[in-house]
Parts: structure tokens; C-alpha cells; sequence
């Protein structure tokens, strides 16, 4: 059903389910989008997120690695980390 957000061939397109939560999960984004790399995952891959808004914060991403995080320095990856250490950010 996704492939029908796909108007143009620069759009990608994913999915996300987890039948046993009853969540499931559908985007298309521009390719090489920050959204492009959707679900982020966190090392153990207890924590997945999917975030589909920019929103780059370095002092953040420094943090983080700092704190001994694998986060790269392009892309939202560095969101899935920030949850770990405050599961509450994203109401801020």
C-alpha cells in the first residue's frame, strides 16, 4: 500500500510492523531525506524509533558521542540515543 505515496522516483518508501504491539507502520520519504533511514535502532536493538521531521541538534550529537554513543554525525541517527537517555524528549 506504501507504493501508492510513491509520486515520484526520487520517493522511497518503508514499512515498520510489530504484529504482537498491533503497530504498523507505512512512509515515503525523498531518498537520502533525513527521514530515509527510518527505523533507527539503538546497538541492542531493544529501542527502535521512527522519527519522520528534521530535526539536527550537533551539540546533541556531540553529547552523545561523548558519552560513549555509536552515533554518526549525518542522519537521525543520534534520536534513538537520545530517547535511551530520556525517554521523555520528545515531548520537549
Amino acid at each position: 500500500m506504501v507504493e501508492a505515496l510513491r509520486h515520484e522516483s526520487f520517493y522511497e518508501t518503508g514499512t515498520w510492523i510489530d504484529e504482537s504491539l498491533g503497530v504498523y507502520i507505512g512512509w515515503a520519504v525523498r531518498t537520502n531525506s533525513f527521514s530515509a533511514g527510518m527505523p533507527l535502532r539503538n546497538e541492542s536493538g531493544d529501542v527502535i524509533l521512527i522519527f519522520l521531521e528534521r530535526n539536527t541538534q550537533r551539540r546533541d550529537i556531540r553529547r552523545l558521542k561523548e558519552r560513549g554513543h555509536d552515533v554518526q554525525t549525518d542522519g537521525p541517527s543520534y534520536l534513538v540515543h537520545l530517547y535511551e537517555e530520556n525517554s521523555t524528549f520528545l515531548s520537549g
